[in-house]
């Protein structure tokens, strides 16, 4: 290799060492990107292919956006029938499906885009957040993870609105991050103001990522205690200022000008956010979950969808957290562990015992299942290849890992034929 091109590598962090050359390090570098090029591929794979045979999806929500189109009064408050009754969501996620349909016309493939598009860039987002804490292997792990989870790849190939509300809440996390890291309020404004417009997606559920991004800061921010506190308090207004925006807009507008809000008792959205959207999610009952409780995401109705990652990832959590010793100010490695472990606890918490949601609300749980999986994975490797008693885990965990999804599968015959010899290559 010539000398500008090593000057060029080694400038670019690539140094000369005991164990290779510049030239090596490049192509490691080389293969990861080939590595992580192939997982974005096939993320883009099963979000895209044959997603004309999804028809419309959502029919409610494939008729807001028909009715958003007649006109900006429609769009703006998200009209569902003709302008008389508004849809049970906040507009945002709905407006971006009205933009594609308005540039490839109505179609469903066209409603569905959106949400294929942002689960590809998920996938990219979450490959980056971990690599920078985790190295390469457990970022390239994840991002695989995320991108064959089975929650997560059906709602990437549906307009219901997880997917749009994933890449933003992974947005907000990446801002959160920096914030720590540069100690700039910037950045944690900027965080605060995605968590607003995740708001504007689907309401109250993106509040379930807000204690991970506020102990993160609390924890590890570069700036003293009483300032931490200041800025968060600077950012929780920014971050109420945007959420209620459009809530308080279509409130303070007369009812006689705009649609009566859909599954609301009083005409106003502050109802239909604090009731049918909150409250009623939390203590209401819906059977298309199983019964609350600490196994609840290993049911049948949810253990299909990502209950399947769990064992992994809860050990997964445990072996990286004893890989370093935590010292303040919190380094990357548990600053991640932060923000991943609080997230999945917070989120399954919610999910276990919550009364009312549908299953495809699971999908806020994958990001940090398939960072915690990626982190877990390479940790427990790290002790396999070490002397002591916690070289079995490894084996142990992915042996556990292996029966559980072999039970689930017991409830999915065609698949279960096809995949069980794939976990299980000894079973007869």
């Amino acid at each position: 290799m010539s000398r500008l091109g090593e000057s060029y590598l080694v400038r670019r962090g690539f140094r000369r060492g005991k164990r290779g050359t510049a030239y090596e390090a490049w192509h490691v570098r080389k293969g990861e990107y080939l590595a992580l090029a192939a997982v974005l591929a096939l993320s883009a794979f099963l979000n895209l292919f044959r997603l004309t045979s999804e028809g419309y999806s959502n029919v409610y929500y494939a008729a807001t956006v028909k009715n958003m189109l007649t006109g900006w009064h429609n769009f703006f408050f998200a009209s569902f029938d003709a302008g008389f009754v508004s849809v049970d969501k906040p507009p945002l996620a709905l407006w971006v499906q009205a933009a594609s349909a308005y540039l490839f016309g109505f179609h469903g493939w066209s409603l569905l885009l959106p949400q294929a598009l942002a689960g590809v860039l998920s996938v990219g987002l979450v490959y980056y957040l971990v690599r920078r804490s985790f190295g390469p292997a457990a970022g390239l792990l994840a991002a695989l993870t995320l991108a064959l989870t089975p929650i997560s790849v059906a709602i990437n190939r549906h307009n219901n609105l997880e997917g749009l509300l994933v890449l933003a809440v992974l947005l907000a996390a990446w801002a959160f991050v920096l914030a720590v890291e540069t100690g700039r309020l910037r950045w944690l404004l900027v965080g605060a103001l995605v968590v607003g417009l995740g708001f504007n997606i689907k309401m109250l559920q993106v509040f379930l990522v807000l204690p991970a991004f506020y102990l993160l800061y609390l924890l590890a921010a570069r700036t003293s205690w009483w300032r931490r506190f200041l800025r968060l308090g600077l950012a929780m207004v920014v971050l109420l200022a945007v959420s209620l925006s459009w809530a308080v807009a279509v409130d303070l507008t007369p009812v006689e000008q705009r649609p009566y809000v859909g599954s609301s008792f009083d005409n106003t959205v502050t109802d239909l956010m604090i009731g049918w959207n909150g409250v009623q999610r939390l203590t209401g009952s819906d059977n298309d979950t199983g019964d609350p409780g600490p196994l609840r995401l290993l049911n049948q109705q949810l253990g299909g969808q990502i209950g399947w990652l769990l064992p992994l990832a809860v050990v997964g959590l445990a072996a990286a957290s004893w890989q370093r010793r935590p010292r303040l100010p919190l380094d990357r490695w548990h600053q991640a562990l932060v923000l991943w472990g609080t997230w999945f606890a917070t989120c399954a918490a919610f999910f276990s015992v919550a009364g009312d949601y549908d299953p495809h609300y699971l999908v806020m749980l994958a990001p940090a299942v398939a960072a915690l999986v990626g982190a877990g994975v390479v940790a427990l490797w790290n002790d396999y290849r070490s002397p002591g008693w916690r070289g079995w885990l490894l084996p142990l965990t992915l042996a556990g890992t292996a029966s559980l999804q072999m039970h689930i599968l017991i409830d999915y015959p065609a698949w279960s034929h096809r995949l069980a010899p794939v976990i299980n290559p000894l079973r007869n």
